[in-house]
Formats: structure tokens, C-alpha cells, sequence
């Protein structure tokens, strides 16, 4: 991440025309000194002199984490000077990603390449005279230090509108947004530095001083503007020094603002001035001109002002004006961000630190954990705090608190809490770009997920992650990368075996002592992980593409070496690095492979990914036969694997392409697949009526019941079932029950369930309906042997589901509950979440029934969320079933008129006969509310 610059001279050409060229060349020459004296000393780089002008970048080739605030600053001081000679230039800036070449020479060549150089040259063309424009990524990463505002929309080569933003203004303190949500986490350390405060305001305490150590993002900066607020309100003093990473043109330094605070009004202009000030406040001659020389130097006093004799006494200064405050009234002083103080601002800490212990001060520094003096950091009156990452618990407060705590969120909060691993800073702006691209819509605290869920990594978060890994040597940072090729988990020989044992020896314990990956496993074979998501990301990003195909590549090849066979997840891993090496044959192989595994574990959502996977791999390779048929069965498991997955509109894009591309290619076997796969989701996702019609063609073209496929027979009674029908589903699942020379059909064609254990749970499902219960018993017992028997976890989900809507027709509550958790723990499991939403329904209503019906309508609620996400009528209307009786059940009888409305519109235009006519009628609705509402009257008398 860099932010690029580009400067020129308006109107340069009237300057040089009418001159001699020696008088062209003094001015010219003059305003490029201004720009490259401004852009070198705030870090940038110069990439091209211009004739007019300068092209910079700021964050290349060595990272800087404040990019775009220097490239602001340096804008600032760059129109500020040239504004004086009366002379114009525009200025333009753009942040974003650059290819980067080591090997071009400074000056000699154009060393960045990639859109946000050539944005950054528009935007400057655009700009006004004596104006700086920047893109709207460069304003939100400076946001903190400068002052902007809104400009044109421009459009460049076709693309969306880029929103521009004009900069007004640089400021010499960080930013203090209202805070709109609670610190979590850090409660301990603040009510302990507030109760040491309150002790020393009411005389039960002196001198104090804290430091506050952490690693980017963990708080300091929330802990400490939190601690200020409290004391504040108790009426104690408050005084906060901010050291900046660097300091705008012009602008006053972090101790020239304390001493303003401190003597309550602003400073004298010049250093004779200011000298008097200081000795009339109490300093000694000696002392009071030295702290003037620091704090308003002169380019005669440049020379000497970092002397150990002038910091001395201008420290000593400082300390006895905070002392004299601090006898007056009890003072907090706050000095954030240590790591970048300058020497006068050590010095003045080190004077603080030796204050007498009758000082009513409490000093609380801030620091990262690298880059603080040393002899601060070990002082023996200092006492020690150091942030840790969030607890879980303290993260999923803190999600719940940005994002709700709707439902339907559960995934994206637990991806959210793995890629920022307790880091509230990468938590939060994780959460803003997600909330930027769309997948997060809503206000804080109730929000909803988007259409398109995507994770990209934050711009703040990798450039504060790309200035660690560039402090790395090149050989630490090469061995970085290529584990970052290899995954955010990574084997160790694997790695050996691709850069060489001795560099994996030596750097990878280097790289764990930085913090950067720590050892997850020793045996049976030695893994590493990345410390957390994002910092894998940042360094996988920092890659270019042509290498990481490379890469990629040569890992897939490695893991068909004998030495790797027995590595766990090696299909899988395979798969995903022949696809990123482009190797497409590898791939497809690997992902059908991997897939079949995954799902042979229920492992849905894997499957889908890995099979997927194989699905675009294999559009790569030549069209022939063999790759249209590939095409064709590899949609058809997606499909399958989708389903159980939750992804109903997923599996029927793939069918749907399945089906056409069978037929194109007069395969008619492959057609039926997929045929039969379409009525497993018109059965739950759309259309009971159309999947009745699709069960009765697909039997027809199998040559009729009695000829057809046992596991298409199921299906279609299945489909009867809801459709109140369980007569013609009985007979359906006896004829599949009987069929002759079963063994002659494919196992696992159209479902990979057990076919036995099907045909008993629905015979179970039909003469309980029927109201034959002594006869359904044995059928669910049986079923449920021989799903716990069979070696496909999902059988296990899939009984329980079926095990618990029978139960809670005979009403044992305690049965549905029992049943419904183990459905959902297995589910949870296996990553099959397919029913899910009703097994939440279904346990809900159980708890409603049986006293719990807060607890029950909770989960209730968590079902039709996931219903909704999903778009499975099936269960949202089922859902809606339950929760109508819940709220009943807890006396909310106009709620649950509603629900049980919206329940039947969607039972009778999807024609869910069976949980049309189960639906509690309106009468009996009222009857139950208002027997909730006797018995809470009784428990109220009681």
C-alpha cells in the first residue's frame, strides 16, 4: 500500500517563454527544490523529475504505515510555500496497491506501476491552483490528522465514479471521533488507574506513573481517551499530550501545546517573550531559556537544541510547571503514542518520572511494544500494563454490539473473529470495509447481511502490517512470503522441501520470536500459523501474481511426492494450489478427490469449495468428450453438496447448467441426475407443486414405478408427505422397499443417504400421520440403528430432523428438544446445515411449551433468520409455524396471528398442504393465549 503524488507548476510555460533561459531555469528549478525538500522530508521517494514538476510515492520501497498522512503533510507544506513566492501548482494524490521494481534506478526509471499512479496524474491534472486532490481511500486513511472535503465524482477509463476529496487543512493532534460504543476488554486496568486517581484527588496517595504497552490495535488509544472522560467527570484535571509520527509544516510541537495547557492560555511568539512567561511561572533563568530555545527554535539555535545540557534544563522546566499544577489540583497526564517521541519529549518524560511522591500526578504513557527508549521503559517508578488481544468472550461483545445480534450474522461475525484474532482496531475496520462494499447493511448495533459477502483486507490494516514485515531482511521476508504461498496453517517439511531446510531452520523460530507465525503443532508433523488472518493476507497480497502461480505451482507438485502422502488435508490443499498454478488437470483430479471425501464426511461447505474447485478448473482444459461429461457429473456433486450446505439457489445454477449441458450432449442418464436433483430443491427452495410434477417425470422416464430408481422413489415420496399425501407416499416407499434387483441401481445416484434408513424414517413419518403410532415406532428405532451404524455422518442429522417433527406431533416436548439438539450438534459438526432452521424451530417450540419461552422464540428467531438468508420456503414457513404458537404461548396473541398469517400465504403459494393443515387455526390460538395468560396471572397471585 503507497500513496502516490504527483506536483507541477501551473502555467510553467509562461514563466519560461518570455525568459532567459538561465533566469527560466533559477525559477523552475527553485519550485522543484520546494517539492522535493517537502516530499523527502516526510519520507517519500521521487520517482521522476518532471520538466514542471515531481512524481513521488510514499510507503515504497520501504512501507510506511502513515502513508497518506505524509503525503497530505508534505501537500500542505508544499502549497503553503509555493503560495508565498506567488507562484500556483496541483498537487494529486491516490492510495492503493503498486507492482513495485527494486531494480529500477531512483529518478532513472518509473519504479511503481498499477492504477493508483495513473489515478493519482489525473487527479492532479484536475486539481485547482494551489490545491491538493485525493481519492477518497487516501482521505480515509489520513482522516486521523487532516481536515478534508467532499469534491467532484470523476470517471476514469470506464469505471465507477471515484468519489475526490480536497484538502483543506492539517492538524497537529490526532482526531478524537465521539465515541458511540462501550470499551470492552480493558475495564480492569481503567477502573484500577481511576480508583488510584480518585485515592490521590481525596489525599490518600501521591505520584503515580503507568505505562501502557501494546502491539497496533489493541486499545491504547480507547483505554486511555476512556480513563480521560472519567476523570473528568470526578472533576480531576486532565491534560493529554499526543506525540505525532510526524509533524505538519509549521505547526506547533506536543510540548509547545502542554505548556500552553499548562499555563492556561497562549504562548508568547518569540523566545525572549516566552522566556519571561517560564520565569514569571516559576522556572529558574537558566531553565526557562532553554525550554523557550526547544519550543521555539530559531535556525540559529537548530544546531545546538538537541543537546544533553539544553534538554536537561528545558525537561527540568517542563516538570516544574507540572508540578506547580499538580499542587494546585490533582492532574492526569496522558502522553500517547511514546514510540515516536523526539528526544525533548523523552527527556521531559525521564524529568516527569523523578517527581516527588507528594505530586498529586498521575502519568499514564502509551507505547507499542518496539520503539520505546529503553531507560523509560525499565524506570523503576513506572509500573506496567501490557494489552493482550480480546478474550472471545470480550470479541463477540464487541460484534454484537457494531452488528446486532441478527441471526443470520452468526457466519460473518465468526469469520470476523478469526481474521482479526482479538484486535479490536483490525475488528472494527474489517467491519467498515464490509460495511463500505455491502456485505454489512444497517445502522450500528442492527444491521443485516448483504447480497455478496466478500472480505477484502483493509487498507489502515495492511499498511500497519506491511511496515512489519519490511522491517524483516530479505531473507526472514522471503521465507515469510513463501509460507504465505503455502497457507495460513503451513507444514514445515513442506516448506523445507520448497526453499531449502536451512532457511526454514533458521527463520522460522525468528519469525515466531517477532510474533509473526507461532508453532501450532509438533507432532506428528511440525505446522506453523500465521499469528492471525490478516497478517497472512498482508503478506500474501505484498506477492505479485506471477510469482504466486509459481509458487502455487510448485507446491501442487511437491504434494505428490511420496513424503507428503500421509499429510492431513493434502487432496485438499493440492487441489487449491494446482488451481492457483493454473495446473488444471492436477486440479480437477485432486478437487473431485477431495470433494468426495469432504462429503463423505458431511463435510458440506468444504466439499462445495473444493468441488467448485474442480468445476472451474475443468472449464480450463480442452473441450472434448471427456471434459463435456466431467462438466456435467462435477455440477451434479456440487449440486448435491450445495443442498445440505444451506446453498439452495448455488445448487440450482449448477443443475440447472447440468441439465442443459446433458441434454445439449443427448446423454440422457446425466440429464436424469440432474433432474431428480431439481426436485430436492423445488421441494424445499421453491415450488412443492413443481417438484411433484418433476417426481412424476422423472418415474415416467425411468418406465414407471415399478422400474425406477429406489432412491427417486424416496424422493418423490418425500415430496407427498408435505403435500399431505401420506397414503401415495406409503406406497411409493413400499414399492422402493421391494423393489426387484435393487443391486442392479447405482448406490448413491441420486442421494448418498442410506436408502434403508430412508424408507424407515418416512414410513415412520406416514403412519404417524395417519395416526398410527404403535406401527411408527419400531420404523424410528430401526432408523435410527442404522443411521448411527452407517459410516456417512449426515444420516445422523438427517433421522434426528425427521425423529423430532414426528415427536412433536405426538407433543413429548422433552423428545423434540433432545432430538432437535443432537441434530443441530452433529450438523454443526459436519458443516451440513441444511436443516438447521428447523431444528432451531422445532427446539424452540419444545422450550415454549415447556415454560421457556424467552429461550424458545430466541431460537425461534436464530431459525427464520437462517431460513430467510437461505431462501428455503420450506422451513421459513415452518418456522413461522412455530413461532406463532410461541408467541401464544407466551400471551403475545396478536403476534401470533401475524406469524400464523404470513405462515399460510406462504404454504398455500409454495402448496405446503401438510403445514397448511397443521397451522393452528385462529380460535385455537386464542385459547392458548389465553391460557398463558391465566397461568401468569396465578404465578403473580402466588
Amino acid at each position: 500500500m503507497v500513496t502516490a503524488f504527483f506536483c507541477d507548476i501551473i502555467n510553467s510555460s509562461y514563466m519560461v517563454i518570455p525568459q532567459d533561459p538561465e533566469d527560466a531555469y533559477d525559477q523552475l528549478s527553485g519550485l522543484i527544490d520546494i517539492m522535493r525538500r517537502h516530499v523527502a522530508a516526510f519520507g517519500g521517494t521521487i520517482c521522476q523529475t518532471l520538466g514542471d514538476g515531481v512524481y513521488a510515492v510514499f510507503g515504497a520501497p520501504v512501507a510506511l504505515e502513515n502513508h497518506a498522512v505524509r503525503a497530505c503533510f508534505a501537500a500542505d507544506g508544499i502549497l503553503r510555500e509555493v503560495a508565498r513566492s506567488g507562484r500556483a501548482v496541483r498537487i494529486g494524490m491516490a492510495s492503493g496497491e503498486v507492482l513495485w521494481d527494486h531494480d529500477s534506478g531512483a529518478q532513472t526509471g518509473n519504479p511503481a506501476t498499477g492504477a493508483t499512479i495513473h489515478i493519482a496524474a489525473k487527479l492532479q491534472q484536475m486539481a485547482a491552483p494551489n490545491r491538493a486532490v485525493m481519492t477518497d481511500a487516501t482521505a480515509r486513511l489520513a482522516a486521523d490528522w487532516v481536515e478534508t472535503e467532499e469534491s467532484s465524482l470523476v470517471v476514469l477509463a470506464g469505471e465507477e465514479p471515484l468519489q475526490t476529496h480536497q484538502l483543506t487543512s492539517v492538524r497537529s493532534r490526532r482526531r478524537q471521533d465521539e465515541e458511540v460504543l462501550p470499551m470492552v476488554g480493558r475495564e480492569n486496568i481503567r477502573s484500577y488507574l481511576l480508583s488510584t486517581l480518585e485515592g490521590m484527588a481525596t489525599g490518600n496517595g501521591g505520584f503515580s506513573a503507568h505505562l501502557v504497552q501494546a502491539a497496533p490495535g489493541l486499545g491504547k488509544t480507547r483505554l486511555v481517551r476512556s480513563l480521560a472522560a472519567s476523570a473528568r467527570k470526578t472533576g480531576i484535571r486532565v491534560l493529554e499530550l499526543q506525540v505525532p509520527p510526524v509533524e505538519p509544516v509549521g505547526a506547533v510541537g506536543p510540548l509547545h501545546q502542554l505548556v500552553a495547557a499548562l499555563l492556561d492560555g497562549p504562548l508568547p511568539r518569540t523566545p525572549e517573550g516566552l522566556s519571561a512567561m517560564l520565569r514569571a511561572a516559576g522556572a529558574q533563568p537558566e531553565q526557562a531559556d532553554a525550554l523557550a530555545r526547544i519550543l521555539l527554535p530559531t535556525l540559529t539555535d537548530n544546531q545546538d537544541r538537541g543537546t544533553s545540557a539544553i534538554l536537561s534544563l528545558a525537561a527540568s522546566a517542563m516538570a516544574m510547571l507540572v508540578r506547580s499544577v499538580a499542587e494546585r489540583r490533582t492532574l492526569l497526564l496522558l502522553v500517547e503514542d511514546m514510540h515516536w517521541a523526539d528526544t525533548a519529549v523523552q527527556a521531559t518524560a525521564l524529568s516527569l518520572l523523578d517527581l516527588p511522591e507528594s505530586t498529586r500526578l498521575l502519568l499514564v504513557l502509551t507505547s507499542r511494544e518496539e520503539g520505546l527508549n529503553a531507560t523509560i521503559a525499565t524506570h523503576r517508578r513506572l509500573g506496567q500494563h501490557t494489552l493482550g488481544p480480546l478474550s472471545i468472550s470480550d470479541t463477540t461483545s464487541l460484534l454484537d454490539h457494531w452488528l446486532g445480534r441478527y441471526p443470520g450474522l452468526d457466519k460473518i461475525k465468526l469469520d470476523l473473529s478469526r481474521r482479526a484474532r482479538g484486535n479490536p482496531f483490525f475488528l472494527v475496520e474489517c467491519i467498515r470495509v464490509l460495511m463500505m462494499n455491502g456485505t454489512l447493511q444497517g445502522d450500528v448495533g442492527n444491521m443485516r447481511p448483504g447480497e455478496m459477502p466478500a472480505y477484502p483486507l483493509p487498507d489502515s490494516v495492511q499498511a500497519l502490517l506491511s511496515v512489519r514485515i519490511d522491517m524483516l531482511g530479505e531473507a526472514a521476508r522471503r521465507v515469510l512470503r513463501f509460507a504465505a504461498v503455502a497457507g495460513p496453517t503451513f507444514d514445515v517439511a513442506l516448506l523445507s522441501r520448497l526453499i531449502g531446510a536451512e532457511d526454514a531452520g533458521r527463520y522460522l523460530p525468528e519469525l515466531a520470536r517477532l510474533g509473526l507465525i507461532d508453532e501450532t503443532r509438533l507432532l506428528p508433523r511440525q505446522e506453523y500459523s500465521f499469528h492471525h488472518a490478516l497478517l497472512h493476507e498482508a503478506v500474501y497480497a505484498c506477492i505479485t501474481r506471477r510469482d504466486r502461480r509459481q509458487i502455487h505451482g510448485r507446491l501442487a507438485e511437491l504434494l505428490d511426492q511420496e513424503a507428503f502422502t500421509e499429510l492431513s488435508g493434502r487432496l485438499a490443499a493440492q487441489a487449491r494450489h494446482a488451481a492457483a498454478g493454473a495446473l488444471w488437470t492436477m486440479a480437477v483430479r485432486a478437487g473431485v478427490a477431495a470433494g468426495r471425501e469432504a462429503l463423505n464426511r458431511s463435510l458440506a461447505a468444504e466439499a462445495v469449495s473444493l468441488l467448485s474447485i474442480a468445476v472451474e478448473a475443468n472449464e480450463n482444459l480442452p473441450v472434448n468428450q471427456d471434459s463435456l461429461e466431467a462438466g456435467i457429473d462435477l455440477r451434479i456433486a456440487l449440486a448435491k453438496a450445495a443442498m445440505p450446505a444451506g446453498m439452495g439457489d448455488r445448487a440450482m445454477t449448477e443443475l440447472d447448467r447440468a441439465v442443459s449441458l446433458a441434454r445439449q450432449a443427448g446423454d440422457q442418464s446425466r440429464a436424469m441426475v440432474g433432474l431428480v436433483q431439481q426436485i430436492n430443491y423445488e421441494w424445499v427452495y421453491g415450488s412443492l407443486a413443481q417438484a411433484l410434477l418433476l417426481a412424476g417425470s422423472a418415474i415416467s422416464y425411468s418406465g414407471g414405478e415399478m422400474s425406477a430408481h429406489p432412491e427417486l422413489l424416496i424422493i418423490a415420496a418425500s415430496c407427498h408427505i408435505e403435500n399431505d399425501d401420506p397414503e401415495n407416499a406409503l406406497r411409493l416407499l413400499e414399492i422402493a422397499a421391494g423393489v426387484s434387483g435393487r443391486d442392479q441401481h447405482v448406490a448413491g445416484r441420486y442421494t448418498m443417504l442410506n436408502v434403508d434408513m430412508m424408507i424407515s424414517i418416512k414410513k415412520a413419518r406416514c403412519r404417524a400421520l395417519l395416526g398410527q403410532l404403535h406401527e411408527a415406532e419400531p420404523l424410528i428405532q430401526h432408523a435410527l440403528r442404522l443411521a448411527d451404524g452407517d459410516r456417512f455422518p449426515f444420516n445422523r442429522v438427517f433421522v434426528r430432523a425427521d425423529i423430532a417433527e414426528i415427536r412433536l406431533r405426538q407433543r413429548r416436548f422433552g423428545d423434540v428438544l433432545a432430538y432437535s439438539s443432537e441434530s443441530l450438534s452433529l450438523s454443526r459438526s459436519t458443516g451440513a446445515p441444511l436443516f438447521d432452521a428447523v431444528n432451531l424451530a422445532r427446539r424452540g417450540l419444545a422450550l415454549s411449551y415447556m415454560g421457556r419461552g424467552i429461550a424458545g422464540l430466541a431460537d425461534i428467531d436464530q431459525g427464520l433468520g437462517i431460513a430467510i438468508a437461505r431462501g428455503a420456503a420450506l422451513h421459513i414457513a415452518k418456522a413461522r409455524q412455530c413461532r406463532a404458537v410461541a408467541f401464544a404461548l407466551t400471551g403475545q396473541l396478536q403476534q401470533a396471528q401475524q406469524e400464523r398469517a404470513s405462515a399460510a400465504v406462504l404454504a398455500d403459494e409454495r402448496g405446503f398442504r401438510l403445514l397448511g393443515r397443521q397451522l393452528p387455526s385462529l380460535a385455537e390460538l386464542t385459547d392458548i393465549a389465553a391460557q398463558a395468560r391465566s397461568n401468569l396471572n396465578l404465578l403473580s397471585i402466588r
